[in-house]
């Protein structure tokens, strides 16, 4: 009974290594296949296919890592069915940030405005809030930057796409809601 029993689970540990010549060569020829594929469906649908401009990019950029993950490993997937789920995701992208751009409405679900967070030498508490950011995630956007005092940033703003943009105060006068650079920012959070 021992022996039949350390059989089989040396039998399972093989599997977990090698199941079959067949198999192998499945996932490579579907991996080849599917990378073509989405080569040629991020080419067709341009640079913002696999942009990180804004969250619903993010999600479009991780729902189509998912599927292309699964398409390669899942037997049952077929690569007829990852085009169209492919084209559809891509497609719905295209047109929903081609609405944002003629309409305000579309653009104001779709794109957030950046928010600032710090600017000379303050925290803005109420958008810290709004936007459930701590001083403490301020403070290692900061430090990310290579940056160690906060006396050295004019500014930090959360971005649409849920990235710190930290404005070194050497770039910036602190005095200066005007520069180009915070100018969105200043009128949206306002």
């Amino acid at each position: 009974m021992l022996r039949k029993g350390k059989k089989r689970f040396c039998c399972e540990l093989d599997m977990i290594f090698f199941q079959n010549w067949d198999e192998l060569a499945r996932v490579a020829i579907s991996t080849v296949l599917i990378y073509m594929l989405c080569v040629g469906m991020v080419s067709v649908f341009g640079k913002r296919a696999s942009a990180k401009m804004n969250n619903f990019d993010w999600i479009v950029t991780v729902a189509m890592g998912s599927m292309l993950g699964s398409s390669v490993l899942f037997k049952k997937v077929v690569v007829l069915e990852l085009f169209l789920a492919l084209f559809l995701l891509l497609a719905l992208q295209f047109s929903f940030n081609k609405l944002s751009v003629y309409f305000l409405t579309s653009r104001k679900t779709m794109k957030k405005s950046p928010a600032l967070l710090y600017f000379s030498g303050e925290y803005v508490e109420q958008t810290l809030q709004r936007e459930r950011v701590t001083k403490d995630e301020v403070r290692t956007g900061i430090r990310s930057q290579g940056l160690i005092d906060e006396n050295d940033v004019s500014a930090v703003i959360l971005e649409p796409n849920g990235e710190l943009s930290i404005i070194p105060a050497s770039q910036h006068r602190a005095d200066d809601r005007d520069d180009k650079a915070i100018e969105d920012v200043v009128k949206h959070d306002h």
